[in-house]
């Protein structure tokens, strides 16, 4: 029985390979359809870590990696709760979600604008970086935030560095305070 079980997962292993590549200096990572998930290599690392059978299980139904598991891990890491890990990354294909939401919050947006935000298995530091990027412009936090939310948000041209990407978060933040809309 344990060979057969063995042999079951290895089978849905080679079927649920990531194919990197770069396109014009962007990196895209990409899972492909055809041939179905392997939702217990997801089960497993979230079992392993942090999370309940029951939980782990719940996750990742349905996964066809370990998206899910590892995006709920690094939220979960960070300052959100088991629940908010949970919900967040349910579906997720990536750890994208988790890292839009980190980025987002460490910005002005609240625990709810992050992750109303960053509710997408699509979702990626690239959406927190758009809503960052409009808000310090022209634009309110709410209409920041409708703008970059969801599946088909208006993606940056381009990934921002290190210092960049600390230089947007002082200067949203700054702004939000001189607003008096600082994480209210």
């Amino acid at each position: 029985m344990r060979l057969f079980l063995v042999l079951s997962l290895f089978s849905f292993t080679a079927f649920a390979q990531v194919i990197d590549i770069d396109i014009n200096g962007r990196p895209y990572s990409c899972t492909p359809r055809s041939g179905g998930g392997n939702p217990m290599e997801c089960i497993e690392i979230a079992y392993a870590g942090p999370f309940t059978r029951n939980e782990a299980t719940r996750l990742c139904a349905g996964a066809r990696n370990d998206g899910p598991a590892r995006c709920a891990l690094k939220a979960y890491a960070g300052p959100f709760t088991r629940d908010e890990s949970l919900n967040l990354c349910t579906g997720a294909f990536s750890v994208g979600p988790a890292d839009c939401v980190i980025k987002a919050y460490a910005g002005p947006f609240t625990r709810d604008e992050s992750f109303r935000l960053c509710n997408s298995p699509y979702a990626t530091v690239s959406t927190a970086d758009c809503a960052l990027r409009a808000y310090s412009g022209p634009y309110t936090r709410e209409e920041a935030l409708r703008m970059c939310q969801g599946s088909k948000s208006l993606e940056t041209a381009e990934l921002l560095n290190k210092e960049e990407s600390d230089r947007l978060l002082i200067e949203v933040n700054e702004k939000a305070m001189r607003e008096g809309t600082y994480k209210r």
